[in-house]
């Protein structure tokens, strides 16, 4: 299928500089790879916790987080500041994502939300729609617990 186009309100440099999400428009809000390893050599250089959104070009769940709940400040922000952002296609996924995947037992509804350390380790996971309300206090706890580890 067709992949959308970059809105024409991005310009030249700044797609260059940042990577979209491979399905949804988040408005330029994050820089997306579509590589695990990729993220997790990121999120080692800059000490990041990396956040995956596992779904699929035709989920409205996984359109709503992307398009809808991730461009808000409250979300964006937080996202930035302390996560690399990994889009993973569940229909063509990397071993390492269907892996962490399998920490989610009773999944049954994409997108899947998880958020490993640097190294790949299994911190937090959810399934199905998600608010920003409810992502906000997720991501706050997750980066609270790091830094009473640090």
């Amino acid at each position: 299928s067709p992949r959308p186009r970059r809105p024409a309100s991005m310009s030249s440099s700044a797609s260059k500089s940042r990577s979209s999400h491979p399905h949804f428009d988040d408005r330029g809000t994050l820089e997306w790879t579509g590589s695990f390893s990729l993220g997790q050599a990121q999120a080692r250089r800059e000490h990041k916790l990396i956040f995956i959104e596992f779904g699929r070009e035709q989920c409205s769940q996984c359109r709503n987080l992307v398009q809808n709940v991730i461009p808000r400040p409250e979300v964006a922000e937080l996202l930035k500041q302390h996560f690399v952002a990994v889009a993973s296609d569940c229909d063509d996924a990397e071993p390492e994502v269907e892996a962490i995947a399998m920490n989610l037992s009773d999944a049954t509804m994409l997108p899947f939300v998880m958020v490993t350390d640097a190294e790949g380790r299994f911190l937090h996971g959810s399934s199905g729609g998600v608010d920003a309300q409810t992502l906000v206090r997720t991501l706050e706890r997750l980066v609270a617990q790091r830094q009473q580890v640090r």
